[in-house]
């Protein structure tokens, strides 16, 4: 005998299924409502919302310190996630930064016109929305680098309307390529020397060119050595200019990424051509005596960002980037 007539038959599954349902969901339910009366008991509040993990104050070092005219240097910055993004600024030109071994590495250099006595270094750093910012003075020192006298024809010193004109033409594209920032940093480990040589003429000194004195000191390092001899690359990078200038003769600029290029004046071959991608120990070209020079020399240069600095010194500072000075 049937009870329930078909109308009721639909409203009995019903039922069964919502019981079932709360039967499943009932402990849960219970358990929410214990943990609401919980907290309300202990006077707290749930907040789900996430934790934004503050940015520690990080320490900043710069070696040397007290740094010379026409040094470089570097701003070591430690205690920062490796995930920061990290730059600075010195004398008006940008520092780059590159992590390396826990530690964010920013190389820059005291020009050597620079005007001795303090100056800020500005680090700004952030993650996210976080950011923070500090300065630290950087002291340069004067240094005497001497005069070196230079003989060389008038009509090098003397320049005709044409020469001039040239100088002038060249000096724009060797000002672009000194200008050249790639983000990314091309090199890594102790820079070779571009060649084995005497220096005969130092970084820094004035020029007495045919008995006056020239205001602007020599940007580079003159390695003496025999016309033909290889130059080799010191480190990877990219070709920015290569040309046969007025003052430089045959001349490369090499762009190592991060501000950070490299020159030779003075070639009689150049081997390599602009944008070639260059590694370190790579020939790329042959010492030569083209320019407004006396003899076979080779000219290397080293600029950071604006700054000239002592090629020599550079190459002894890239062998120990993080470590105290000796």
């Amino acid at each position: 005998m049937t009870f329930f007539s078909n109308n009721l038959q639909p409203n009995l599954a019903e039922t069964m299924v919502a019981d079932k349902f709360w039967g499943a969901i009932r402990p849960a339910v219970l358990a929410a409502m214990f943990f609401s009366l919980l907290l309300a008991a202990c006077g707290c509040r749930a907040d789900f919302s996430p934790v934004t993990e503050q940015l520690p104050t990080p320490q900043i070092s710069v070696l040397p310190q007290p740094l010379d005219r026409g040094s470089p240097a570097r701003v070591l910055v430690r205690g920062l996630p490796p995930d920061c993004v990290v730059t600075g600024s010195f004398n008006g030109h940008p520092i780059f930064f590159f992590l390396q071994q826990s530690v964010f590495v920013g190389l820059f250099g005291a020009d050597i016109m620079i005007a001795p006595g303090e100056h800020p270094l500005t680090v700004s750093f952030g993650r996210l929305s976080q950011t923070g910012q500090a300065t630290v003075s950087v002291e340069v020192k004067d240094k005497s680098y001497g005069v070196r006298d230079i003989k060389v024809p008038q009509r090098q010193v003397d320049l005709s309307a044409e020469d001039l004109e040239r100088a002038q033409r060249e000096k724009a594209l060797t000002d672009k390529a000194l200008a050249t920032v790639t983000a990314e940093r091309l090199w890594s480990g102790e820079f070779l020397e571009p060649v084995s040589g005497t220096i005969n003429s130092s970084f820094g000194r004035q020029t007495r060119l045919n008995g006056v004195l020239n205001a602007r000191p020599h940007a580079g390092a003159d390695y003496l050595v025999k016309e033909g001899t290889p130059i080799k690359a010191p480190a990877d990078g990219k070709v920015v200019l290569t040309g046969d200038h007025f003052f430089s003769g045959k001349a490369i600029y090499i762009d190592h990424g991060q501000g950070l290029i490299s020159m030779y004046f003075h070639l009689s071959q150049i081997d390599v051509t602009d944008g070639d991608d260059i590694t370190k120990g790579q020939v790329i070209g042959l010492v030569g005596k083209t320019g407004r020079v006396t003899g076979a020399h080779l000219h290397y240069g080293i600029y950071i960002n604006g700054a000239r600095i002592d090629p020599p010194v550079f190459r002894q500072m890239t062998r120990n980037l993080i470590g105290s000075e000796s």
